[in-house]
């Protein structure tokens, strides 16, 4: 049986990844790196349902976008947290992207990556419309994704950054889970 979160993950989850910020302008996308322009920046109002950037996924794509999203944030997340000696080098292999706040008064504040369900389930406070059937489940798709984002997170650790036990740092990530 073909998982369909690990066939997403490998084969699309990239692609949507960049084709995402592309439809975001550089203020945003680089908004912790406008001088470089190497590390990307995830503003909450960007995945919101009334921004856009995400209408080129259907339903369920967005639910398995929002989990390999959820996924890299957390594990960035983690190795800045509590593998912080190693960051830097981590960050120059992965360039995952940051997951932050709005401007004016949170740009500057790094969201837990659970806020991503949040945000892709959120629209503008004065909009009227709440279909029920619109909104995104992710808690199926995280469930199944664990086992495949374990297996990634050891074989990276094990291949790329040997220094750190890829054990513990899926430990640690696991502490962080929304659903178990």
């Amino acid at each position: 049986m073909v998982r369909e979160y690990e066939s997403y993950y490998n084969n699309r989850f990239r692609q949507d990844l960049n084709k995402f910020f592309s439809s975001i302008p550089d203020d945003s996308r680089f908004h912790e790196d406008r001088e470089h322009k190497q590390i990307f920046s995830v503003q909450y109002h960007c995945l919101t349902m009334d921004s856009g950037h995400l209408n080129f996924l259907s339903k369920s794509e967005k639910e398995y976008f929002g989990v390999a999203l959820y996924f890299t944030v957390l594990v960035d997340m983690v190795c800045y947290s509590d593998f912080n000696q190693f960051y830097n080098e981590f960050q120059k292999l992965t360039r995952y992207p940051k997951f932050i706040g709005n401007c004016l008064s949170a740009c500057r504040i790094h969201f837990h990556p659970s806020e991503i369900f949040d945000a892709m389930n959120s629209r503008a406070p004065l909009t009227n419309e709440d279909n029920v059937s619109s909104k995104l489940v992710f808690k199926d798709v995280f469930l199944e994704a664990i086992p495949i984002m374990k297996w990634e997170t050891l074989d990276f650790f094990s291949n790329h950054l040997k220094e750190i036990d890829g054990c513990v740092f899926w430990e640690r990530c696991e502490e962080e889970f929304l659903y178990r």
